[in-house]
């Protein structure tokens, strides 16, 4: 944080305003806590953990919405649709459901997540409509 939420004066890394006197420990503890789970998040997607990485990138922007955190969740959704885009290209159609389910939990908002599960599910009445 540059600037004092309460008057606007800017801040020398300190917890308390030397104009207002407000005391922003509360404020800092909780952006330090937003780029912990920011580098979390990065870190676990790096080792392959991937539900701990939206877990984590979950939990940073709940305290700080960063434009890193955002543009991050964003990749995050992106390289799940493509696994689940592949999953639907393989005819694994009860795989990709399964990762589908997993993702909108965590991304219930994610416009590109409702398309791929509309799309998935024209893919299975189509494929159960096909005679055996």
């Amino acid at each position: 944080m540059r600037r004092c939420p309460c008057c606007n004066a800017r801040l020398r890394e300190q917890n308390l305003c030397a104009r207002c006197k407000a005391d922003l420990t509360l404020l800092n503890s909780t952006e330090q806590a937003a780029q912990f789970w920011l580098i979390t998040a990065l870190q676990s997607c790096l080792s392959g953990q991937i539900a701990r990485s939206i877990a984590a990138i979950t939990l940073s922007l709940n305290l700080k919405k960063t434009h890193i955190a955002i543009v991050f969740r964003e990749f995050l959704i992106q390289q799940q649709c493509q696994e689940i885009l592949d999953l639907l290209a393989q005819q694994q159609l009860l795989s990709a459901r399964q990762r589908l389910y997993q993702v909108r939990h965590l991304f219930a908002h994610s416009q590109q997540l409702q398309q791929i599960r509309d799309f998935s599910d024209y893919l299975l009445v189509q494929n159960q409509s096909q005679p055996l």
